[in-house]
């Protein structure tokens, strides 16, 4: 066995070869330091002498499907210029870890193309270890990765398990790159961000965000000064439908036994854009029967489709004496529900119409959330929620086909 062998194969490109030992299936190379390549880990000089031999065995690239190590034989070495006595440096492996370096790339190429189990089971290594490698590297490059150039993002939360569980993510909207992810969905969620944000120098524009209060509370407090919220019109319109629901609920309740089985199951009929009933003629007929015979069902309707008309105006002044005469007509129907709604867009109303000045929408989060539905599901859930918003921050890079755990 030549020295070349265990610089090119396996990155030991200080080190002299020892010996060779095969034990049921497994093949262990002995190798030591050169002595001309010793240094004091302390101060560097070359004026070392040893001091005690320790052996260290180290998981590295298999041949073929037998398993490698390299058996390290480190020295202690006493320095003749500071007097430090210390062991030799691995240099092959990282602090600390059972493996070389060279071993945790390989494990990271597998990681791209198969599960994390997968992995574990094809070099016949615990599960832990290969998820510790694949999660340090996602570390790393998380903090690698540089946010001076951030403009224009949005905040949004996703579910990541049953029972109210969020987590709340951050993108960029000029790259589509997940920037941030962490567990939960208040206000405190976003702390670690914006300091981070403030660091790098990013000199933000706009955030694209629902009128969540406890993302606007994280804004108000640790966001950049003079940076323009902007609610889009996919949470404004998601909101009106919701209170569509609840007028159509309210109207139901309010009727006789006649009127409320008229009513009842019109949930979905009454969300349906007039531009798709035209391909649905018997649905059609059902809703304008529907809207003639409850005038404020018929008046919510309309109120309705006529919110979808803001985001087509020409100017920001058109838009906002738009918004102004639709807010009058909300209010004139005398419903609750109605008039609620009509409150909380007259309180974000300058962030809805910041949409002219900076037309940004949270619809890349919303697009991601297939692939995040892949990720959670091809891995059966996670528990380590700090690995799975790792996971989120790469997910841009992945196939449609993900790997899991």
């Amino acid at each position: 066995m030549s020295t070349s062998l265990m610089f090119h194969a396996f990155g030991a490109r200080r080190h002299d070869y020892l010996r060779t030992e095969y034990r049921q299936g497994v093949i262990y190379f002995h190798i030591q330091l050169k002595p001309h390549k010793r240094r004091c880990v302390s101060c560097g000089s070359r004026q070392v002498t040893l001091h005690g031999t320790e052996r260290q065995t180290l998981r590295t690239l298999p041949i073929g499907s037998r398993p490698v190590f390299l058996v390290l034989h480190l020295h202690d070495l006493c320095c003749k210029k500071c007097g430090v006595i210390r062991q030799e440096d691995r240099v092959v492996a990282a602090p600390k870890k059972r493996y070389t370096k060279a071993f945790a790339r390989f494990v990271l190429g597998l990681c791209k193309v198969m599960t994390i189990s997968d992995v574990a089971r094809h070099l016949g290594m615990g599960w832990h270890t290969v998820k510790g490698i694949f999660k340090e590297h996602l570390e790393k490059r998380a903090a690698r990765r540089s946010w001076r150039k951030v403009r224009r993002i949005a905040i949004d939360e996703i579910a990541i398990r049953k029972g109210h569980s969020y987590m709340t993510v951050v993108v960029d909207l000029t790259t589509g790159e997940l920037l941030f992810a962490a567990e939960g969905c208040d206000h405190t969620c976003l702390i670690p961000f914006f300091r981070r944000l403030r660091r790098a120098g990013a000199e933000l524009d706009a955030i694209a965000v629902d009128m969540s209060p406890a993302y606007l509370k994280a804004i108000r407090l640790f966001g950049p000064n003079g940076v323009r919220v902007v609610h889009d019109k996919y949470h404004l319109v998601a909101a009106m439908n919701r209170t569509i629901d609840a007028v159509r609920r309210s109207e139901q309740n309010r009727q006789e036994e006649e009127g409320k089985r008229f009513i009842k199951g019109s949930r979905y009929l009454l969300l349906y854009g007039k531009e798709k009933l035209a391909a649905k003629p018997e649905r059609k007929e059902r809703l304008d029967r529907l809207l003639e015979a409850n005038e404020v069902l018929n008046k919510a309707y309309l109120l309705k489709e006529d919110l979808r008309l803001f985001w087509s105006q020409g100017s920001r002044e058109e838009a906002e004496t738009f918004i102004e005469d639709w807010l009058k007509q909300a209010r004139a129907v005398n419903n609750r529900p109605l008039a609620a709604f009509a409150d909380t867009v007259q309180r974000h109303l300058g962030g809805i119409l910041a949409w002219y000045q900076y037309p940004i929408s949270t619809g890349p989060l919303e697009g991601l959330n297939n692939k995040i539905k892949v990720l959670k599901r091809t891995a059966y859930g996670y528990r380590d929620t700090h690995f799975f918003g790792l996971r989120l921050l790469f997910i841009h890079e992945a196939q449609f086909k993900l790997a899991g755990v």
